[in-house]
């Protein structure tokens, strides 16, 4: 019998679900395995075409394979009887508790809860995410296990100390910005912050959003911060490193994630990191980072403030990061992850 690898959502250039996916695969197909490659650019077109795709031919060929489990990296798959199993990875519900007007939102409300109650077993990534899975959804704790995500130990770690630069000038936030990421309240807080400190940038990485980008390159020329505020493209995961330690802190107040793997990745290079109270990303950070109210723009502000005027708080945020970062592991999540399969 066979593990079915639908890999068909891992887009060409992987986000947090394509980090995943890639780093559990060696030990997946250490299993007997036919992997379903993805690839894709991830356009609303593409996903369309995949859904159905994955309600037609993902069964199919699970069959064909003579597979005995289908797993999927993320909440995707086939509805209807459940001739082969299913495993899927949920990273977070958020357009389900917080809705856009989106494909993605309309995916999310009509077709993933109907998948999540059909599949054999549900992974997910955090405590929190796993308690939002129950509550919208009506799983059990016995339909569910928590696998903490993990980083590159190889690519995701600090300079050393006597080659760290010395006055770091810029706050950093990686994501692309979806409105829940919270960039414009970010913005507002710099603004603030920059009016006292004419050296200090913001730099804003993260692939462009249709909608939000324009809106907020429209703020920063309102507020006077084109040449304060750095926005940059998608980053390569090899080229992620650097902007990390080089950063005064990680800046990422966001509204909802199911874990924030940035947060996690920060860290591990060394980074002071500022990030939001609530959701998966306290659970990750614990008392390794300042933990601030999102939606208090004034507690961002001065979060960012007590960054730059206190070098020795900025010193124990790198120290106690690194160490909870220590914590965290792709191995042990990529172990648990093919136990689960196996044992299905």
């Amino acid at each position: 019998m066979t593990l079915l690898l639908n890999y068909r959502p891992v887009l060409r250039q992987p986000t947090g679900i394509g980090v995943y996916a890639n780093a559990v695969l060696p030990a997946l197909q250490k299993l007997p395995h036919h992997l379903i490659s993805g690839g894709e650019e991830g356009t609303a077109r593409q996903r369309i075409r995949r859904l159905a795709w994955s309600q037609l031919a993902l069964p199919q060929l699970a069959l064909r394979h003579d597979a005995s489990l289908i797993f999927t990296p993320a909440p995707e798959g086939y509805l209807g009887p459940q001739r082969i199993p299913q495993l899927v990875m949920v990273h977070d519900l958020r357009p389900l508790s917080h809705p856009e007007r989106s494909a993605q939102s309309l995916y999310f409300r009509y077709w993933v809860p109907s998948l999540l109650r059909s599949c054999q077993h549900v992974l997910t990534n955090s405590l929190f995410t796993a308690r939002e899975i129950q509550r919208l959804v009506g799983l059990t704790d016995n339909q569910i296990s928590v696998i903490p995500l993990g980083y590159d130990k190889n690519l995701f770690r600090p300079r050393l100390m006597e080659s760290r630069s010395v006055g770091a000038s810029y706050f950093l936030h990686v994501g692309q910005p979806y409105p829940h990421k919270n960039i414009e309240r970010l913005l507002q807080a710099f603004a603030t912050v920059a009016s006292r400190h004419p050296q200090v940038q913001l730099m804003l990485v993260g692939k462009p959003h249709r909608s939000e980008s324009p809106r907020l390159h429209a703020l920063v020329r309102e507020q006077g911060l084109a040449h304060r505020v750095i926005f940059r493209s998608y980053v390569s995961a090899s080229d992620l490193p650097a902007l990390y330690q080089g950063a005064l802190a990680f800046v990422f107040p966001s509204l909802w994630e199911g874990f924030g793997l940035p947060v996690l990745e920060a860290m591990a290079c060394g980074a002071p990191v500022i990030t939001s109270l609530g959701s998966g990303t306290e659970e990750v950070a614990g008392d390794a980072a300042i933990l601030v109210d999102p939606l208090n723009v004034n507690a961002l502000e001065e979060a960012l403030e007590s960054v730059i005027e206190q070098p020795f708080l900025c010193e124990q945020l790198r120290r106690s990061g690194l160490k909870r970062a220590s914590q965290f592991c792709w191995d042990l999540a990529a172990e648990k992850t093919a136990e689960i399969c196996q044992r299905i």
